[in-house]
């Protein structure tokens, strides 16, 4: 909850908006374009790799946030601190797991509560057409990225009913509405609180992809995810800890990894789980030749203030998806791939 802070500053309510209404969408339609545990439990035996790639990049993503936080190496304790306590939340029964995600829930609205009244959205630092220029890989990534969530895809198995993501969809947008209470605060001076509710929910989200990684991935290769996680980790960690010489490089960091909730994972989606195709080596390859064609076009775009460079990567996969997808409905389904 500190990427609408950013946008919020950068392009004022629009930015808030482009964040906030992708994103409500996009979790809450994964119950409903899922719908049921047994879909859920195919993609997750055919497209685990890509899920536990997705757990360990949101671990060491959440640890680089902790470790900027804190920003400096005297506190490198810290992030390390949170990776040991979400290992150590990942081995409590699934049954505590929505006690304790309702009290942290509530921990953090009351948060927001002691933040009232709302402070007015400024007018932001950068011009409002970039926003819309954003708005295309935005709405890519929080629409597609769901679909490789591990956390996710437990959820929809162990709900009832498809609607609880309706519920969800809700509760989320409260806890994105806390972010307009501290948008100030936590760039000035955080709070006790503030910090509080940051680590707490770092905790939990690292615990929990820790708990889902390990509980997709063949016993064989577990350990496989739990090396992957504690290397990803130290990287991430020395990312946050490297040697800055303004605060914004901190912020450019920390947007950077966006790259792959705004592209990398959508794409993972759009091209090979909505087309139906495995992961073959030649497709493998291409995808990443063209990830890494996409990915200076996307740092001038997110940092360089050519915003719209950034849809034409959305628009190569996109492309290439919906290219899959017709051949493989004008050809036997079997020959995809």
């Amino acid at each position: 909850m500190f990427l609408p802070v950013l946008l919020i500053h950068r392009y004022g309510l629009l930015g808030f908006l482009i964040f906030t209404i992708p994103n409500i969408i996009g979790c809450t339609a994964f119950g409903y374009v899922v719908r049921t545990p047994e879909r859920s439990k195919a993609l997750v035996a055919k497209y685990k790799s890509a899920m536990s790639l997705f757990a360990i990049v949101t671990i060491a993503f959440h640890l680089f946030f902790i470790a900027m936080l804190t920003g400096t190496p005297t506190h490198i304790w810290i992030p390390f601190a949170v990776l040991f306590a979400g290992g150590c939340l990942a081995f409590l029964p699934i049954r505590w797991w929505p006690i304790l995600a309702v009290l942290l829930w509530l921990f953090s609205v009351y948060v927001g509560v002691t933040l009232l009244p709302l402070e007015p959205i400024t007018e932001g630092e950068m011009p409002w057409q970039d926003a819309i220029w954003l708005l295309p890989i935005t709405t890519f990534g929080f629409f597609l990225s769901p679909y490789l969530d591990p956390t996710f895809h437990r959820a929809i198995q162990c709900s009832p009913s498809k609607h609880s993501f309706g519920v969800f969809g809700v509760s989320f947008a409260i806890m994105i509405g806390v972010t307009c209470l501290y948008q100030n605060s936590i760039l000035e001076s955080a709070t006790m609180l503030i910090g509080l509710h940051l680590l707490l929910q770092t905790i939990f989200t690292v615990g929990a992809h820790i708990k889902e990684g390990l509980h997709i991935e063949s016993p064989n290769k577990k350990w496989l995810f739990i090396v992957l996680g504690i290397v990803g980790s130290m990287i991430a960690i020395g990312i946050a800890y490297r040697t800055q010489e303004v605060t914004e490089d901190s912020l450019n960091d920390y947007l950077r990894f966006f790259v792959f909730y705004g592209l990398i994972f959508p794409a993972l989606v759009a091209t090979f789980m909505l087309t139906g195709r495995r992961f073959t080596p030649i497709r493998v390859s291409l995808f990443v030749l063209v990830a890494l064609f996409s990915l200076p076009l996307l740092e001038i775009g997110y940092l360089g203030g050519q915003a719209w460079l950034t849809v034409l990567p959305v628009v190569v996969f996109l492309t290439w998806a919906f290219a899959d997808r017709k051949c493989c409905d004008n050809r036997d389904t079997q020959g995809c791939d």
